[in-house]
């Protein structure tokens, strides 16, 4: 399921590719940031769909901060996982929150909390939770 990749080149994703990107944001006390879905009130990490002309590495940051008004370090390893749903593949960069923005382009769409990563594994559903189990291995 995880699979770890770097991405120095930062390349942008081929024709035809089958996954979102993200972030794993988390800050200097430990907290993870997560916000909801535009149609659900389940509790998801920042991320989207890739984009034309824009490495992924530039994508995940693009969607931290529209999602949840995020600026900070964005690793340039990769975290992979297979999901299902809309896309096959989950591509997530850990990133260090440097700045956390009161106003955010998606702001009145979505909700933004930070928490625990204990408490991050419990509300998130689906996938989310055994996700950030994972990358909480990974990171800490």
């Amino acid at each position: 399921m995880l699979k770890h990749k770097n991405n120095r080149q930062g390349l942008a994703s081929g024709k035809g590719d089958d996954y979102q990107v993200g972030v794993f944001a988390f800050t200097d006390n430990d907290e993870l940031v997560l916000v909801t879905g535009r149609k659900s009130e389940e509790w998801i990490l920042p991320k989207g769909n890739t984009a034309k002309r824009r490495s992924d590495r530039e994508q995940a940051r693009e969607e931290a901060y529209e999602e949840a008004g995020l600026e900070g370090k964005l690793e340039f390893k990769y975290f992979e996982f297979d999901v299902h749903g809309k896309v096959n593949k989950l591509r997530i960069y850990p990133m260090k929150v440097t700045k956390i923005c009161k106003d955010f382009p998606e702001k009145k769409q979505r909700k933004r909390i930070l928490t625990s990563f204990d408490e991050a594994e419990r509300i998130a559903k689906g996938n989310y939770s055994e996700i950030i189990r994972e990358l909480r291995k990974q990171i800490g």
